[in-house]
């Protein structure tokens, strides 16, 4: 007896079927489970996570030397102006790859500079980290046709928490640990500092962080739906977020006047805005590959304002989501 597909059922059809009797764990387990176990399995496999973990903690520890042995060299800075100036450009590495901001108002964090390629900045290979690993995260179970058996135990909704939560264990250990490791590296290293001082620089970097995973995952986890090849999708990715960094900035820049709406469209440069934001920075600039400084002013009423940046983000976000669920549903039912 053959089923549909031409396919002898009788090895099955042999131990019969019979009715789950193990232990049904709770809802929160299972999301829990799934994610844990995608990580475990990545974190085995994968040398490259271990080798950019390393290359993380690398860095971070040549800035430490650089910062504790010239601090003397740096004049008329308080010690928490210090952590703050190197921490947070540190944190706005993570997506800085061409376009230089610093802000106009507050002076927050930037006189070490916050290009890609700064010290400690590592948002090349993070970002080629998080597509090729990430990409993976539901492409593999289209190719390996491993997503029915996820769904004869998980409700579709329970699946799609999983695979984003798996984002989350990867973005927080890859990105977030890192720089929260470092403010407490830098907190004791620097010493004569007041933890109540310097305790919205963490606040900050967890933030900030978190928002670029979330930011992250909804872009990758949406293309990894899209297709059975974890190739094409990290690619896309990886074209979507960092050409779009080189290129649309280009469009935006006007000389001498507001900065176009283009600017909207690039992720990256809207994430490292937002983190001018969550320091209420109002008025800042931004220098092309020419070294012309363009103003951008989100509180003028004119041209690109704070609330077109938070919502920008958001959108994508809620777009990212939107395909992830409607992929999963429409191949679960066809």
């Amino acid at each position: 007896m053959s089923d549909e597909t031409g396919q002898n059922d009788a090895y099955v059809r042999k131990f019969t079927f019979r009715p789950f009797t193990g232990l049904r764990r709770g809802r929160v387990y299972r999301i829990w489970s799934i994610s844990w176990q995608w990580w475990t399995h990545e974190w085995d496999r994968s040398r490259a996570i271990k080798i950019l973990i390393g290359f993380q903690l690398f860095t971070l520890l040549i800035t430490n030397i650089i910062l504790l042995s010239f601090r003397g060299l740096i004049p008329g800075i308080a010690t928490e102006q210090l952590l703050e100036d190197t921490l947070i450009s540190l944190v706005r590495g993570i997506v800085s790859f061409r376009t230089e901001i610093h802000a106009d108002t507050n002076g927050s964090g930037d006189e070490f500079g916050n290009g890609g390629f700064t010290i400690g900045g590592s948002s090349f290979f993070i970002l080629i980290l998080c597509v090729l690993v990430g990409s993976g995260l539901i492409a593999d179970d289209i190719t390996n046709k491993t997503n029915e058996i996820y769904y004869a135990k998980l409700e579709k909704y329970e699946y799609i928490a999983g695979k984003f939560g798996a984002y989350f264990i990867f973005g927080n250990v890859i990105i977030t640990l890192p720089y929260v490791l470092e403010f407490f590296l830098l907190f004791i290293g620097l010493g004569n500092m007041d933890f109540v001082t310097v305790f919205p620089v963490l606040i900050h970097v967890i933030l900030f962080t978190e928002i670029v995973n979330l930011t992250f995952s909804a872009i990758i986890l949406a293309l990894s739906s899209l297709t059975g090849r974890r190739l094409y999708a990290g690619l896309t990715a990886f074209m979507l977020l960092f050409l779009a960094n080189m290129i649309v900035p280009t469009l935006a820049f006007n000389t001498g006047q507001e900065i176009g709406l283009p600017l909207l469209t690039d992720v990256l440069t809207l994430l490292l805005i937002c983190s001018y934001i969550i320091d209420g920075d109002t008025i800042i600039s931004l220098t092309d590959f020419e070294g012309i400084e363009h103003t951008l002013n989100l509180t003028n009423g004119v041209g690109i304002e704070g609330w077109m940046i938070l919502g920008s983000l958001g959108l994508v976000i809620m777009f990212g989501v939107l395909i992830v669920v409607f992929q999963v549903n429409r191949r679960h039912s066809s």
